[in-house]
């Protein structure tokens, strides 16, 4: 039996030095290095665009607030170049990586948009909430538009036909499969689907044939009803906190920026506690409550060790 991982979610391999990766060590992960950016080997060389007007805090006489596409030819319009190198982490070695990779993306090569049997051991299920921003030009305030597109189910382990996998895979499913089935973590299932990347994560869609080999504990499962209540109540966080990505009221959604010249998409935390940050969050002191802990333990140990 073939095992592997995915190695485009490796964040051990290359590190950037570009400022947007500055709250994650300038981690990047091999996907966004060498397919998303294009950056490898040789850095990535990026254009910073400026507004004359804007940064002389003077508005824009098309109403925008930020710089973007349809900005071009405009007389106020400016750019600057810069390049940013990519570094090896010196912690790997590279030339097994290589192998690695190559490996990996032989299979893939033959796996990819093909219908497989599989089997997964659920380790967390969530609700697949997509975001959208409007307005933002005088006179517009800017206004969200949360949608619950279906559940995301996290697998932490998974057969691939006779390739195994001992690190996450997804699976992406519907409103009404999850209102009837109630997955839960803990299950172990057997089903076949269609496997895709997605960002470089290995997702299975179109899930049939499903059949459990072994149930989770007794626990609360998602359904729409409360899934539609955390969109209500939930908060659209600005900075991703490592805590937050693993807590299990956390999640990564993926938002459409529409308030300027330019559509441009985001990935942000949403909080289905509602909290207003990580710094500020209070979900470790309803532990008891809620069943697990996703606390401000991580930000206050941070804090005692500052200088």
């Amino acid at each position: 039996m073939l095992k592997l991982k995915n190695q485009y979610k490796r964040q051990d391999v290359f590190l950037c030095t570009h400022d947007a990766h500055a709250q994650h060590g300038h981690r990047v992960s091999v996907y966004h290095t060498m397919h998303r950016k294009g950056c490898f080997p040789d850095g990535c060389t990026y254009f910073r665009w400026k507004c004359q007007q804007l940064e002389h805090r003077r508005k824009c006489y098309r109403g925008y607030r930020h710089v973007g596409r349809k900005c071009f030819g405009c007389k106020f319009f400016d750019e600057e170049k810069f390049t940013r190198n990519l570094r090896r982490s010196p912690d790997i070695d590279y030339a097994q990586f290589l192998e690695d990779l190559e490996e990996f993306e032989d299979w893939l090569l033959d796996a990819e948009n093909r219908e497989h049997w599989c089997l997964g051991v659920v380790g967390s299920i969530k609700p697949h909430l997509t975001q959208a921003w409007y307005g933002g030009r005088p006179g517009k305030p800017v206004r969200e538009h949360t949608q619950l597109s279906g559940y995301l189910i996290g697998f932490k382990e998974s057969f691939i036909g006779r390739t195994h996998f001992d690190d996450p895979t997804y699976a992406r499913i519907g409103r009404d499969m999850q209102n009837r089935l109630k997955f839960r973590a803990g299950d172990r299932v057997e089903f076949k689907a269609t496997l895709v990347v997605s960002e470089g994560r290995l997702l299975f869609r179109s899930l049939k044939q499903i059949a459990w080999l072994e149930r989770g504990p007794e626990q609360e499962v998602w359904d729409d009803s409360r899934a539609l209540v955390a969109r209500a109540t939930g908060t659209t966080l600005e900075r991703q906190a490592d805590k937050c990505v693993a807590c299990d009221q956390g999640m990564l959604i993926d938002v459409l920026d529409r308030t300027d010249a330019e559509e441009r998409f985001h990935h942000r935390i949403f909080c289905m506690k509602g909290m207003p940050s990580a710094a500020l969050c209070t979900y470790n002191t309803s532990c008891d409550l809620y069943g697990q802990t996703c606390s401000n333990r991580y930000y206050l140990s941070t804090v005692s060790h500052r200088p």
